[in-house]
């Protein structure tokens, strides 16, 4: 966001899909590098994502690939 006032703002739009770039793995967990492709037809390219070792405990799982895709919003079919 900008340095400027902040600014209340409504929900923006869904993420799509993402292609995994690379995995590090860092002292605290791992640097993701992501493509991001949203709903609203625009995409993010070469997105960092943060995850943390108390990420992977907080989503219960030890598998990276799970916990991102957690953290971009993908839970599974609620339709099931």
């Amino acid at each position: 966001m900008s340095e400027l006032e902040p600014i209340e703002y409504e929900t923006g739009t869904a993420v799509r899909d993402y292609d995994i770039l690379k995995i590090t793995q860092t002292a605290l967990g791992y640097e993701v590098l992501l493509d991001i492709n949203l709903d609203s037809g625009y995409s993010l390219t070469g997105t960092k994502l943060e995850i943390t070792h108390e990420d992977l405990q907080g989503y219960e799982t030890n598998e990276i690939e799970e916990c991102i895709k957690y953290a971009l919003g993908f839970f599974g079919n609620l339709s099931q």
